[in-house]
């Protein structure tokens, strides 16, 4: 990070910040809120109501239905069927010993020789736990002792063979429905229907419900199913009219931002607020740090803020269902103003910023946010220092390129995009291109107008040697004209390397010294050799002249209705330096007595340099008088000269408010260095004529001394 020169706010500035630092924060998150809680076509209806017409999407969009990911790992853990235990064989071991206590009470019965036949079928039925048909006990008690042993060994197979499957609840009358088919075919069917009575009173089921792992299973074939995604075409048809709204529905409508469900007004405007808040705090980081000079700039801030706050709400425009008029916003054209009022540097964090927010309040669109930025950095990159009408014109051709691009990118990878759509992105991206272009000048004018800021256009205009103010300083103050040239070259040279407003300061440093012009001769690069003004005058009063030119400067640009921004460069350009020279002219007369002379009336009235460009001036226009006053030729003499005046004005405090870095100043050195030496670099002293030769050239006619092709006949 390089290292800044110190500069501090006054109180008065940073109260003034704070409050408009919390309107701006209000108003873009009410901006950014009010898109995307207001949706451009409002639908009202809700889930159950049939749709009153046909309802279709405003965006694109695609995301995760919650709706139908529920159905679906509903639907596919309600497919997952129980998960039974498997075959409990203590079961089976209980039935058999039930049962064989079961045939042997039944033998009992049936040896029974003192009962009577009502009484042991009465006695049968009173098993526990045991239902007969009406005439089974009879026939059980009918049986021989031969048959009635056949059936005492098939009762235990049979409830063998079948318990040893699993039994479930559910399936348990399928199992006993299956019996019949089991039982051995030796024997009678008359014991075959004993057997089939006696072992349905005995087989019950021996596999059992395992609730956890029935839900773990279930909760598996849920979390198997990957969220469903829903992709909606902008101009796609949503609900159908004369449907009854589903859920599902519902939910596409909320996603399209067609219905705001009440509760999430709350969670959007804190949303908002914070998105807001942290590119407020970073672009106000970056500005103190890089650009310092906008912080004093209240009125290009307000109008800049303005625009933001303008062009974020109207991002609503790609929301609208008609895909031309969406992709037609001309959001580039914001890019457009700020690099034309300001720098490329500017406009890109500010055009980041928005297209940021915009992708925010747009459901977090990703198509939306790179439309925005591409088409913006396209805008800054094509627009360069926009000296003339057609560089709009192009930029506006290459914005429409990036927008036709991004929007065919999106409509390829999208493969639901139709090609009539496809289609559609090459005359939204013209017309987005040209509104873009217009929007542009448009807003450079009004911005030039109310803030009397220079455009890039006007500072060309202002920058030709045509200008009245200019033809005068030739005319009347030659030494300043050229002395004027000089320090616009250097000053040039230096705000290109270090990345400022290079044109700015070269413009400015043409206007710098028009004060001069109330008493031109007062200054030395305007008198004649041994005429100085200055030795009849007090060192007080020659101070007084000298300072005047300032105020007088200020006066002059005022009338002219120069850009303030001019004015600045005039009333800063010194800072609050001392008229050295006649300062200590002063203390000389005074027997070497400083307290008897006052600092103020050798002092310019400042205030000191507030920007990047404010401060080269200042270091260009002494670094050019001083080389040129001493006649310096030597590189390295020139160094010394250039960094000891850097220096004494670093020390001074005079680059304190500037923002330049340390980094900047050593830069600006090398360049100076570089460019003075050129300027100034020794001459070769070419030998005098012979005489002879001297009087020959004198003797000749005029025209004789005109190019070739000029005498020649044809």
């Amino acid at each position: 990070m390089p290292e800044r020169l110190s500069r501090r706010l006054p109180t008065w500035r940073q109260v003034q910040w704070a409050l408009l630092g919390a309107i701006f924060l209000s108003a873009a998150s009410a901006s950014v809120a009010f898109t995307t809680l207001t949706p451009a076509e409002p639908v009202t209806i809700s889930v159950g109501q049939v749709a009153p017409h046909d309802i279709l999407a405003p965006i694109s969009i695609t995301y995760e239905s919650e709706v139908l990911t529920r159905l679906a790992r509903q639907a596919a853990a309600d497919a997952v069927r129980d998960v039974y235990d498997p075959p409990n064989p203590s079961v089976l071991r209980q039935q058999v010993q039930r049962a064989r206590k079961v045939l042997t009470y039944i033998e009992n019965v049936r040896a029974d020789p003192y009962g009577t036949l009502p009484q042991r079928i009465a006695d049968l039925r009173a098993i526990e736990g045991f239902t007969f048909p009406e005439d089974l006990p009879a026939t059980l008690l009918s049986l021989s002792d031969r048959e009635w042993r056949e059936v005492d060994s098939q009762v235990i197979a049979l409830l063998e063979r079948t318990m040893r499957d699993p039994i479930r609840e559910d399936n348990l009358a399928e199992v006993l429905a299956r019996l019949p088919n089991l039982v051995s075919f030796t024997v009678s069917e008359t014991q075959a229907s004993v057997i089939v009575s006696i072992a349905r009173n005995l087989i019950k089921p021996n596999a059992f419900l395992n609730e956890e792992r029935t839900r773990n299973a279930r909760r598996a074939a849920a979390d198997a199913v990957q969220p469903v995604t829903r992709n909606f075409l902008q101009g796609q048809l949503v609900v159908r009219g004369g449907t009854i709204v589903t859920e599902a529905d519902f939910e596409a409508l909320t996603k399209l931002k067609l219905i705001q469900p009440p509760d999430q007004r709350l969670r959007i405007l804190i949303g908002a607020a914070i998105a807001v808040s942290l590119t407020v705090t970073l672009g106000i980081t970056y500005a103190r740090r890089y650009h310092p000079e906008l912080l004093e700039n209240v009125p290009l801030l307000i109008f800049l803020g303005t625009l933001f706050l303008i062009f974020l709400v109207g991002a609503r425009f790609y929301t609208l269902s008609e895909y031309i008029v969406s992709r037609a916003y001309p959001v580039a054209a914001f890019a457009l103003i700020v690099v034309a009022l300001t720098d490329a540097r500017v406009a890109f964090a500010a055009s980041s910023a928005l297209a940021i927010l915009i992708g925010l309040a747009l459901n977090a669109s990703l198509e939306v946010t790179l439309l925005a930025g591409a088409s913006s950095v396209a805008a800054i990159l094509a627009l360069r220092r926009a000296e003339r009408l057609e560089s709009y014109f192009m930029a506006g051709l290459v914005i429409s390129s990036v927008n036709i691009a991004v929007s065919l990118v999106f409509g390829l990878l999208q493969n639901t995009t139709g090609l009539s759509q496809l289609l559609l992105s090459i005359p939204a991206g013209l017309l987005n291109g040209l509104l873009a272009a217009g929007l542009g000048l448009v807003g450079l004018y009004l911005g030039s107008s109310l803030l009397n800021v220079p455009s890039s256009i006007k500072l060309l205009a202002l920058s030709q040697p045509s200008q009245p103010l200019l033809q005068r300083l030739l005319r009347e103050a030659p030494g300043t004209y050229q002395h004027s040239l000089q320090v616009a070259n250097l000053a040039e040279l230096a705000a290109e390397r270090i990345g400022a407003n290079a044109q700015l300061v070269r413009v400015g440093a043409l206007y710098h010294d028009i004060g001069k012009l109330h008493a031109p001769l007062f200054f030395v690069e305007n008198q004649a050799e041994g005429v100085n003004p200055h030795e009849t005058l007090s060192p007080r009063d020659s101070a007084r002249i000298i300072i005047a030119h300032v105020i007088e400067g200020e006066r002059l640009a005022r009338r002219e209705r120069l850009p303030s921004i001019f004015i600045d460069f005039i009333r800063q350009h010194h800072g609050t330096t001392r008229t050295l020279y006649f300062y200590n002219k002063a203390v000389e007369a005074a027997n070497g007595n400083e307290s008897a002379v006052n600092p103020a009336h050798f002092t310019y009235p400042g205030p000191r340099p507030r920007s990047r460009e404010a401060a080269i001036l200042m270091l260009a226009d002494t670094s050019e008088s001083v080389i040129r006053s001493k006649r310096t030729r030597d590189k390295q003499e020139i160094a010394d000269i250039v960094q000891e005046i850097i220096r004494s004005r670093q020390m001074e405090g005079q680059l304190d408010e500037s923002g330049l870095t340390i980094n900047d100043l050593k830069i600006i050195q090398e360049v100076f260095v570089d460019s003075l030496q050129g300027v100034f670099h020794p001459r070769i002293a070419y030998p005098a004529l012979p005489p002879r030769e001297t009087q020959e050239i004198k003797a000749l006619p005029t025209n004789a001394l005109k190019p070739t092709e000029e005498r020649a006949t044809p």
